[in-house]
C-alpha cells in the first residue's frame, strides 16, 4: 500500500510541476472568502438558535434564495460559487427529504420515490429534526481529530451509533455541507462511488486497507483525497482540476468473463476483431430490450434457461462506452477490452450477441490474481484493489492487432456512427428517417447501412471484406429494393390499384394489380428468416398519406404481422416484422412540416 500511494505522489507531483506554468488554478483566498461567508451564515450557533419554522424557511425552502439549500445546489455569484466546493446537482428535489413541490403547491416528503403531501406544521417539525441532526454531527466531527484512518472510523461509528444518523449523515447535500465547515476533514467530493472511481484512476490503491462495508463511503474516503492534498500542499479543488487534466473520470464499470467459456480458435478470433463475444446462445436480437423485466418475459416465452436472465442482461445491455471487460483465466487477467459502442445482434454467428471494444492484452508481470471467486459467464468487478490492479494492467497492456483488410478472410466489423444509429433505430422500430440538407449523405448513410446488413446476412461478412462479385451480389439482391418517390406517386403504384387488362373477347376490363410496396412485402412474408430492406429516397417529394393509405397504420413495429382489409382489393394484408424500411427526407422542402406530422409516430 505504501510503495502504491508514494508512486501516486510521485506522479502527482511532477504532474503538478508541469501544470504550475500551464493552469489557472483557482485563488485560494476567493474560495476561503466564500466559505467563511457560508459557515457565518449557516454554522451551528445560528442552527441553535432557529425555531422550527425558521428551519424550514432558512434551511429547507428551495424556493428562497437565501435558504442552506438554495446555496448549496444552485447560488452561483461573486458572493457564493457552489461549484467551488463540489457539486450535489441532478436527481430530484427529493434528495432533501422534504420540498416544496409545484405539482402540489405544498410541502411533501419523498417517501419510495414519490411525492406525499405533508402539513405545514409537519414539515415544520420534519424541518426542525434535519436540523437537530445537524446539529448532532457538528458535535461529532468538531472533535474528532482525523490525523489517522482510525480517528475517521471511530467518528463514523459514533455517527451512525446516534438514532436516525446512519443513512442520513451519507446524503450528499449534508456532505456538502460538512465540507464546508470542515474542509480538513470532509472532501469536495459528496458520493462515495464517485470519489472511488476517482482514487480508482490514479491507481491509489486503498482498497487494500478498507473493509468492504467501506469501500464507498465518503466520509471514510475523504482521508485518502485530503491526505493526497496535504502531502501535495495543493488546495482541493486545485487538486481536483490537476486530476481532470491527468485522466477522464468518466464512469466505469469493470467486468470479467472466464476465458473457460470460449476454445483457443474463438479467444483468438474474439481479441483480433473488436468484438467481446457474449457466450449466450440465444437466437433473438436484445436491440429491443429496455428491462431486465422485458428480458426475463422474453427468455420465458422461447423457455431458455442456460442463464438466469438478470446474467444475460448484465453480458448484452448492461455494459456500456468506456466500461472495461477483463478476460481471465483462473482469476489471472489476460485480455482488457475498453469497450467503444452498445450492444449489437449479428446473425448467423456462433457468437451473436456482441459489444465493440479495443483490446488490449496484459503482460506477464502485470496478470494479477482477482480477490473475489470466478463466476458463470460474468460478474462485475466491485473490489477497488482489483479496479485498482486492472488499470495498472491496462497501462501496461499491449494493444492487439486487428487483422487487417489484406489478411482477413471473414470479419465482420461493428457498426459505426451513422450506421449504427440507423441499424439501433430500424432493430427497434422497423423504419427510419433521415433528414437533412441536400448534400448530407442521406442515401449514401442509407445504402451503405443496407448493404452492411445486407453482406452479413448472405456471407457472414462485412461488405468491405467481400470481392467485387459478391459485392455486386449485395447491391444485386432481392433483400434491397429503392424506390425514388415523385409527386406523382400514389397508392396505386405502392400498394395496389386498378389497371386496364384486355380479354380474348377484345374488350378491355380492370383488374387489381398489386404495387412495389405490396410486392415487395409479400416476398418478405414468404422468407420469414431472412431481412428485407426497403429504401424510400425523397420521400417529402410526394403525399405519404395518399402513398400509404391504410398501410400508415400497419408499418409501425407494435403493428407488424397483424391483418387489414387494403381498400381496393379487400384482400387481408400485413407488413411483416423482417421487412425494414428506411426514408429520406429534404428537409429544406417546404412541406416538410406535413410529412412530419404523419410519420411524428
Amino acid at each position: 500500500m505504501k510503495n502504491q500511494a508514494d508512486n501516486v505522489i510521485s506522479f502527482l507531483s511532477q504532474k503538478l510541476k508541469e501544470a504550475k506554468e500551464e493552469m489557472n488554478f483557482l485563488d485560494s483566498n476567493i474560495v476561503e472568502k466564500q466559505r467563511n461567508y457560508f459557515v457565518t451564515k449557516f454554522s451551528k450557533e445560528v442552527l441553535l438558535s432557529m425555531s422550527p419554522k425558521e428551519c424550514l424557511t432558512s434551511l429547507m425552502y428551495l424556493g428562497n434564495p437565501e435558504s442552506m439549500v438554495y446555496h448549496l445546489e444552485f447560488k452561483n455569484d461573486e458572493e457564493f460559487t457552489n461549484s467551488y466546493f463540489g457539486s450535489i446537482s441532478g436527481g430530484s428535489s427529493g434528495k432533501y427529504t422534504i420540498f416544496h413541490s409545484n405539482k402540489y403547491d405544498q410541502w411533501v416528503k419523498w417517501e419510495k420515490g414519490s411525492q406525499v403531501p405533508i402539513s405545514d406544521e409537519v414539515a415544520e417539525n420534519t424541518a426542525y429534526e434535519i436540523c437537530q441532526k445537524l446539529i448532532a454531527i457538528h458535535e461529532i466531527i468538531e472533535i474528532s481529530p482525523q490525523k489517522t484512518l482510525e480517528d475517521v472510523r471511530n467518528m463514523i461509528s459514533k455517527l451512525e451509533a446516534i438514532d436516525g444518523i446512519k443513512d442520513f449523515y451519507q446524503y450528499g447535500w449534508v456532505h456538502k455541507y460538512f465540507h464546508l465547515h470542515y474542509p480538513n476533514k470532509i472532501s469536495r467530493y459528496h458520493v462515495g462511488q464517485f470519489l472511488k472511481s476517482l482514487l480508482v484512476k490514479i491507481k491509489h490503491n486503498f482498497g487494500k486497507i478498507v473493509q468492504k462495508s467501506e469501500e464507498r463511503n465518503a466520509f471514510l474516503l475523504d482521508y485518502f483525497f485530503i491526505d493526497l492534498a496535504n502531502k501535495l500542499d495543493i488546495s482541493q479543488i486545485n487538486l481536483s482540476l490537476l486530476i481532470d487534466t491527468i485522466t477522464s473520470l468518466h464512469s466505469t464499470t469493470y467486468f470479467k468473463v472466464d476465458l473457460s467459456q470460449y476454445n483457443s480458435d474463438d479467444i483468438q478470433e474474439m481479441t483480433t476483431s473488436e468484438y467481446f463475444y457474449a457466450p449466450i446462445n440465444i437466437d433473438v436480437s436484445l436491440t429491443s430490450i429496455t428491462s431486465l423485466k422485458e428480458l426475463k418475459n422474453l427468455l420465458d416465452s422461447i423457455s431458455y434457461e442456460e442463464y438466469s436472465s438478470s446474467k444475460v442482461y448484465l453480458a448484452t445491455k448492461t455494459i456500456s462506452v468506456n466500461d472495461y471487460i477483463v478476460l481471465e483465466n483462473n482469476l489471472k487477467a489476460k485480455y482488457i477490452g475498453v469497450v467503444q459502442g452498445e450492444y449489437e445482434f449479428v446473425s448467423g454467428e456462433k457468437y451473436k450477441h456482441r459489444i465493440p471494444v479495443k483490446w488490449y492484452e496484459t503482460k506477464q508481470k502485470h496478470q494479477f490474481k482477482f480477490s473475489e471467486k470466478g463466476t458463470k459467464l460474468i460478474n462485475k468487478v466491485h473490489r477497488p484493489t482489483d479496479q485498482v490492479n486492472i488499470e495498472l494492467a491496462l497501462d501496461n497492456a499491449k494493444e492487439v492487432e486487428v487483422e487487417t483488410i489484406q489478411t482477413v478472410k471473414r470479419r465482420i466489423d461493428p457498426l459505426r456512427s451513422e450506421m449504427k444509429g440507423i441499424s439501433l433505430l430500424l432493430d427497434k422500430k422497423k423504419q427510419v428517417i433521415l433528414s437533412g440538407a441536400p448534400g448530407t449523405g442521406k442515401t449514401h448513410w442509407a445504402l451503405n447501412t443496407v448493404y452492411e446488413l445486407v453482406a452479413r446476412q448472405m456471407f457472414r461478412n462485412s461488405f468491405n471484406y467481400l470481392s467485387n462479385d459478391d459485392k455486386k451480389s449485395v447491391k444485386n439482391s432481392k433483400y434491397i429494393k429503392v424506390i425514388v418517390m415523385h409527386s406523382s406517386y400514389g397508392y396505386e403504384e405502392f400498394v395496389e390499384g386498378l389497371r386496364p387488362e384486355n380479354t380474348s373477347e377484345g374488350s378491355i376490363t380492370f383488374g387489381v394489380q398489386n404495387g412495389a410496396f405490396k410486392e415487395y412485402a409479400i416476398k418478405a412474408l414468404k422468407d420469414p428468416d431472412s431481412d428485407y430492406y426497403l429504401i424510400l429516397d425523397e420521400i417529402n417529394r410526394t403525399d405519404l398519406t395518399k402513398v400509404f393509405g391504410e398501410l400508415i397504420y400497419l408499418i409501425e413495429n407494435t403493428k407488424r404481422g397483424e391483418y387489414i382489409h387494403l381498400s381496393v382489393s379487400n384482400e387481408k394484408f400485413t407488413v411483416p416484422e423482417n421487412l425494414y424500411i428506411i426514408g429520406t427526407m429534404n428537409n429544406a422542402d417546404k412541406s416538410i412540416a406535413l410529412i412530419d406530422l404523419a410519420l411524428r409516430r
